[in-house]
């Protein structure tokens, strides 16, 4: 989905920046639902209700699993108000204008009788200032109306399908809204529930979350970053982490590898909908990326291998061996700038696997991918007593040579 077909937010009732509770208390906890020392709740009572119960109520009573069969996230108004206890015979949960025979009230505040259960939610029931606005809100006749008064528009805080992930997790890349500012500085519950209640566990640091996995288990695309069924932002994701003629390529050869969702400088960064590049900590340190063109430059990966001089776009696919480097077939000309002695042998005959033989039996195909691409050349000599010393020199005989202490320069 593209951004401009994503609901506008001006629908929200309420402006979280000014509205979230200050310290994310939920429940009355270890402090027995005291006050919560300056936290706001909305001005209009149903709006503060309602916020009320999606952070604090319907962990336990959702729509899903209704705990006592009490549901508060279908209709939260229907199940409240004139509703009779579903758990205790001859209590209504509200009494509109009546606070003393509202039983929720008891219940939030922990006044119920000893024979109606515990304090809700436990285990000591809702700081002081919740239990204020849900009995400001009976005492004022307990209205379904709760209107922004910017917007004139009614409704939960988020707009219909907001729940739908192809929206709200975009709107979150694209920072159309900031979740923090509700669901906490770690997201783990303020004002709004925690992400934790809704999101399998190990959300935070599973990569095939956000990121797709439709292709292979990495978290690379083909869902892009902007929830795209194809990587049109780069489409060799897949080729790079998965192996061919090179292992599979960690993250980090072109990004800062998060260690979870709220890493810095991953989803809540200064550039929403960008996937920041970094490219220091893989085997082309100063490549750079052209957005426009869909290429990369400077490259030791797609480079002839004596240096960060490669180029490459995602169009220019499949390659070959003379696609980055010379390879059996290029000629004279090409082989010449080849380091060393490359030419020499070449010309003579000899093929790639005479030399690398543990990267390529064939000089024309990738024995061994992990040996292919990773920064060190490799020798391994095939069918030649020859043998390398630590200093780069070749002693042996080898295509009828002897070599004694041949330098490769």
């Amino acid at each position: 989905m593209r951004p401009n077909l994503i609901v506008s937010l001006s629908l929200a009732l309420f402006a979280c920046d000014d509205t979230q509770f200050s310290n994310g208390h939920k429940g009355g906890g270890g402090d027995g639902g005291g006050a919560d020392g300056g936290s706001t709740l909305p001005d209009q009572a149903w709006c503060a209700v309602q916020q009320i119960i999606q952070s604090d109520c319907l962990a336990c009573h959702g729509a899903a699993y209704p705990s006592g069969g009490l549901d508060l996230e279908t209709d939260p108004h229907a199940a409240l108000v004139g509703a009779p206890s579903p758990t205790y015979a001859g209590q209504t949960l509200v009494v509109a204008g009546d606070t003393d025979s509202s039983f929720l009230l008891a219940k939030v505040s922990g006044t119920q009788a000893a024979d109606q259960g515990g304090a809700m939610p436990p285990p000591s029931g809702l700081s002081a200032d919740r239990v204020e606005a849900i009995a400001t809100w009976i005492a004022e006749g307990a209205s379904d109306e709760c209107t922004d008064p910017d917007t004139g528009t009614t409704g939960s805080y988020h707009p219909d399908g907001f729940e739908d992930p192809a929206v709200h997790g975009l709107e979150a890349k694209l920072h159309e809204q900031t979740c923090t500012d509700c669901h906490g500085a770690d997201l783990s519950g303020g004002a709004g529930l925690s992400c934790d209640s809704c999101h399998p566990a190990g959300w935070r640091t599973d990569c095939t979350f956000c990121h797709g996995g439709v292709d292979n288990s990495t978290g690379a695309p083909p869902e892009s970053i902007l929830d795209e069924t194809t990587d049109t932002a780069f489409g060799a994701h897949t080729r790079h982490v998965e192996e061919n003629t090179h292992a599979a390529f960690e993250c980090s050869q072109c990004h800062t590898t998060p260690t979870d969702v709220l890493s810095a400088g991953h989803l809540f960064d200064s550039t929403p909908g960008q996937a920041e590049l970094t490219f220091g900590a893989g085997l082309s340190p100063v490549a750079s990326w052209t957005s426009a063109a869909l290429s990369c430059s400077n490259l030791y990966c797609h480079g002839n291998g004596q240096g960060n001089n490669g180029s490459v776009t995602v169009a220019d696919a499949p390659l070959s061996c003379d696609s980055c480097h010379p390879d059996q077939t290029s000629g004279r000309d090409a082989w010449d700038r080849m380091s060393g002695a490359h030419e020499d042998h070449l010309r003579e005959g000899l093929t790639c696997q005479e030399c690398h033989n543990d990267t390529t039996t064939n000089g024309t195909s990738i024995a061994t991918p992990a040996l292919h691409v990773n920064g060190s050349p490799d020798i391994a000599f095939s069918g030649y007593g020859v043998s390398r010393t630590s200093a780069g020199l070749c002693t042996g005989t080898c295509h009828g040579e002897g070599h004694t202490n041949e330098s490769w320069d």
